[in-house]
């Protein structure tokens, strides 16, 4: 695991959806290098469906999902990082059905899939039988993510460390407090 703070202005005026938008690519908190990266472009005007459009498009996103995957491929890679195991097998196969259809069918880009699906998981209630595990999970990740990223300042852009901070979360983490985030980073 790489330990490395950086200082940095703050996040306070960005939108969660930059959060949002890298747990759900990369199943990672961004930490302060990646979040830098994104808070500049949001700060320079771009929306933040630009900035997903733009980003999907990068290394650090290819790396983790090749242009050379197959759509079925990318959907059920998506599908496993995002959902894990918040949600049924029937009902994780639906939403790989749901993204190859969008990309086929409607033509969607990566970039489109994926702010779509981290719009609709942020909406979720709770108590929604189908995706109110995940809703939580995805929202346990968010504060998780900011206490890492804003609060302790880590800065490394080792995606493996990264997406360490991300994996003892799930919808039955209790995110309540700010020492309880710590202990599961």
């Amino acid at each position: 695991v790489t330990i490395e703070s950086k200082s940095h202005a703050s996040y306070a005026d960005l939108p969660v959806g930059l959060y949002q938008f890298f747990i759900t690519a990369f199943n990672a908190a961004p930490g302060v290098t990646y979040m830098d990266q994104l808070a500049e472009a949001y700060r320079s005007g771009l929306s933040v469906k630009q900035i997903v459009d733009i980003f999907t498009t990068k290394s650090q996103f290819t790396d983790v999902y090749p242009t050379s995957m197959s759509t079925a491929q990318l959907a059920q890679a998506l599908v496993n990082n995002i959902v894990k195991t918040s949600a049924t097998e029937a009902t994780k196969q639906a939403s790989v059905k749901d993204i190859i259809d969008a990309m086929t069918l409607a033509n969607w880009t990566v970039g489109q899939v994926i702010f779509q699906v981290f719009g609709n998981l942020a909406n979720f209630a709770y108590s929604d039988v189908t995706w109110g595990n995940t809703a939580k999970q995805f929202a346990n990740q968010i504060e998780v993510a900011k206490i890492y990223t804003d609060t302790l300042s880590q800065s490394t852009t080792d995606l493996a460390t990264l997406r360490s901070v991300m994996a003892p979360v799930s919808h039955l983490s209790d995110v309540s407090t700010q020492d309880l985030q710590i202990t599961l980073i």
